[in-house]
C-alpha cells in the first residue's frame, strides 16, 4: 500500500473514530467507565490503526493522530504524552477486567443481578449491527430511523438504570430500604 493511500486510511479510521466517541450511549458508557475519553482515544489509536492497515506504526506517528487540548482543534501530542496516556488505559483496562474475574471467581456472576447488564451488553450488539448497516445507506427512510432511535433511548434508559447506586445491592437490601407503606 502506498504511503499516501496508508495516510488516508489512517485519516479516515481516526475521524471515524471521533465519530464514534460522540455517540450518546458511548458518552454514556465512558462517563461510567475506568477509562477517561484521551485514554479512550489513545487505546483506540493503539489498537485499531495497526490491524486496519496491516503494518507496524511507529509510536511518534500514532502520537500525531491523538487531538490534544481541551477545544480538541490540534492534533497531536508528544509520544511520551502518547505513551504515558496508554499506559493509563492499559493499566485502567486489566483492572476492569481484573474485577470482572475477581467477581467470576467468588461466583458472583451466578446472581440475578448481573442479568440486566448482559442483556444491555446484547442490545448494544443489536444496536452496533443496525448502526453499521445503516451507516451504509445514503437515504434513511423514517421507519429506519426511528428504529435507531427507539434503540438509543432503550439503551440509555438502561444504562441509567444501571448505574444507580443501589443496582449492585442485595435483593434483601433493596427490600429493607424501601419505604414501609
Amino acid at each position: 500500500m502506498s504511503q499516501k493511500r496508508s495516510i488516508a486510511k489512517l485519516k479516515r479510521l481516526t475521524d471515524g473514530a471521533q465519530r464514534v466517541l460522540q455517540e450518546p450511549i458511548m458518552k454514556a458508557l465512558l462517563q461510567n467507565s475506568t477509562l477517561t475519553r484521551v485514554q479512550l482515544e489513545t487505546l483506540l489509536i493503539d489498537l485499531v490503526l495497526e490491524d486496519e492497515l496491516g503494518s507496524h506504526i511507529p509510536y511518534d506517528e500514532k502520537a500525531a493522530f491523538r487531538l490534544k487540548g481541551k477545544k480538541r482543534r490540534t492534533s497531536g501530542v508528544s509520544r511520551g504524552a502518547f505513551n504515558r496516556t496508554l499506559g493509563q488505559a492499559r493499566r485502567n483496562v486489566t483492572r476492569c477486567l481484573c474485577t470482572m474475574l475477581l467477581l467470576a471467581y467468588l461466583g458472583l456472576f451466578d446472581f440475578t443481578l448481573f442479568r440486566p447488564f448482559e442483556e444491555v451488553a446484547t442490545r448494544i450488539g443489536d444496536y452496533r449491527r443496525i448502526r453499521d448497516v445503516l451507516a451504509g445507506k445514503t437515504d434513511l427512510s423514517d421507519e429506519e430511523l426511528e428504529s435507531y432511535s427507539t434503540a438509543e433511548r432503550t439503551i440509555l434508559s438502561a444504562l441509567e438504570e444501571l448505574t444507580s447506586s443501589t443496582v449492585l445491592k442485595s435483593e434483601l437490601s433493596k427490600r429493607k430500604s424501601e419505604p414501609e407503606a
